[in-house]
Order: structure tokens, then C-alpha cells, then sequence
């Protein structure tokens, strides 16, 4: 229950607010499932074999590419690799990475059907840079791209992850884009990458005016919270306002479990649809589904 009650408190606080020079994703639409491989507990990726899973994918992302008319919709895996644990571990981090074998099988098989692939990491004790380092390597294919996830974030607290709502600030933002630069620059990477931020409340991403633009970072601010479609659809218009969507991509989570008293429509998350009165104002670059 805990993002359903933080998306009400969503609805009284003050809307994104970025630097000038930042920019949206380029016009194409991710639609992706979201989880941890072999954990079902954790997310639909996690609920089904991987060839089944490709063909639910592919078949969401189809019925978005059919309503909008985009022929630019890419399906995508979006894989927990960092996993927040109550145990500190060898590292004494509290996070409990994902092999690089079961990583590799995804990105093989996203590879060779046309998906992106977001490498997702939740914090524990390390800052959002010192979480990106140990996937920089995987930037070398160009599907594959990064998510920073800020809830589980107990750097400088004396608390196991889950224990109180996690949050970075703007210039760690920029400390990841800078790291991801780095590396590709050192790499000859010339593709863009992608860097999703999660977030369900405003506190989550502190200092947001601070955030710079990398020209090869494409950044996007995921709305991740579960609730109600009129709940999602007032603090998702609420934080990402016009303004906004000139300077930052926009996210829009789903949930098929906890979405009460029911999970938005495709023509509904692109505000194409109205759910009762109201509608999304500012149609998502980055859809997932958990």
C-alpha cells in the first residue's frame, strides 16, 4: 500500500523542474515488462519462460504501435540486476546482483528479436555511479541501456533497504551520465543510451534544476507508483506538466496486480482515451508494465 498512499501525496507537491538544456528521448516508444529473472514474486519478467515472455511483449508493444499509428515502438526487457536484500551480504551493500550469465541470456535474446534491454539497479548502501560501474560493460551492445531505482536507497542511514522511501539528487543524476559518458567515449560507443530515473514521489530525485544534459544520455523520469487510473493520471499530469516534457522524456508505470479497481488501456496511458473525465495530457516515451 505504501505507493498507493505516496501518490496522493504526489498530488500537493510542486512539478518537475529541470535545466533548460534538457532534452527529450528521441521520437520512438519502449514498451517494456518489468521484473527479476526467476523470481516471480518480483515482477511479470520473472513469471514466465523467456521465448513466452518475448511473444506477451511483442504483442503489447504491437497493440500500441497499432493505436498510435507509431511505427517506432520497441519492446523491452527491463531486468532487475540490482536487487535491494534485508541482509548486507559479502559487500555489505545490500544488494544481491544478477549473474552475468542469466543477464547475457537476456540480452542474446533481445539481440536477435529486436528488443531493448534496461539494466535496472536498486541502490542499498551505494551510490547511484558505484551502482552503474559493474554493468558499463554491457553498454557495448547497442540495445542496452540503464535505470537507476532510488526507493531501496539507504546510503548514509543506519537502516536495511525498505525501511524508509530512498533519494538522490540531481548531481548524482549527472555523476551516472557522466560515468556512462566516460566509458562509451573510452569505448567508441557512438550510439545514445538511455537512463531511466524511477520515482512515486517528488523527494525521490532531489535538486532537480541541477540536472545537465550529456549528449549521448536520453533521460527519462519514470512515474512508478501503482493506484487507481484517475490517482496515476492526476499526479502523472500533476508532476509531468507541459514544461516539463519539453526538457525530459516521461515514464508511465503499469501494474496488472495492484491497479485497482483496474489497469489503464494502452489509449489510456497515451491520453488518447479518457478515464471518466480526465485524460494523460502529455503522452509517455517509456511505458512498463510489472
Amino acid at each position: 500500500m505504501r505507493k498507493l498512499i505516496l501518490f496522493i501525496i504526489c498530488l500537493v507537491i510542486t512539478p518537475f523542474s529541470f535545466a533548460e538544456q534538457q532534452l527529450p528521448v528521441e521520437d520512438e516508444l519502449i514498451v517494456a515488462y518489468y521484473g527479476r529473472p526467476g523470481t516471480s514474486s518480483l515482477g511479470v519478467l520473472g513469471q514466465y519462460p523467456i521465448e513466452e515472455l518475448m511473444k506477451k511483449i511483442k504483442a503489447t508493444a504491437d497493440e500500441y504501435a497499432q493505436i498510435t499509428g507509431n511505427k517506432n515502438v520497441v519492446p523491452a526487457f527491463d531486468l532487475i540486476y540490482g536487487l535491494a536484500s534485508s541482509e548486507p551480504g559479502r559487500k555489505k551493500d545490500y544488494i544481491l546482483p544478477l549473474s552475468s550469465k542469466k543477464l547475457m541470456t537476456y540480452i542474446d535474446a533481445a539481440t536477435k528479436n529486436g528488443f531493448a534491454v534496461f539494466i535496472d539497479l536498486q541502490l542499498g548502501k551505494m551510490t547511484p555511479a558505484e551502482a552503474v560501474k559493474p554493468v558499463l560493460k554491457y553498454l557495448k551492445y547497442d540495445n542496452v541501456h540503464l535505470a537507476i531505482d532510488p526507493e531501496f536507497e539507504v546510503k548514509d542511514l543506519n537502516v536495511r533497504p525498505g525501511k524508509v522511501i530512498g533519494h538522490i539528487s540531481g548531481e548524482q543524476v549527472n555523476e551516472v551520465q557522466a560515468v556512462m559518458t566516460e566509458y562509451m567515449k573510452a569505448n567508441n560507443i557512438t550510439d545514445n543510451k538511455i537512463l531511466v530515473i524511477h520515482m512515486f514521489t517528488h523527494k525521490m530525485v532531489g535538486d532537480k534544476k541541477s540536472i545537465k544534459r550529456y549528449d549521448q544520455i536520453n533521460l527519462i523520469m519514470n512515474l512508478d507508483g501503482h493506484g487507481s487510473p484517475n490517482l496515476k493520471i492526476n499526479t502523472y499530469n500533476g508532476l509531468y506538466t507541459t514544461d516539463a516534457s519539453n526538457k525530459v522524456a516521461g515514464g508511465f508505470k503499469l501494474f496488472f496486480n495492484e491497479d485497482k479497481p483496474s489497469m489503464m488501456t494502452p489509449g489510456q496511458v497515451m491520453g488518447m482515451d479518457k478515464v471518466g473525465k480526465i485524460k494523460i495530457n502529455k503522452a509517455p516515451k517509456f511505458i512498463n508494465y510489472q
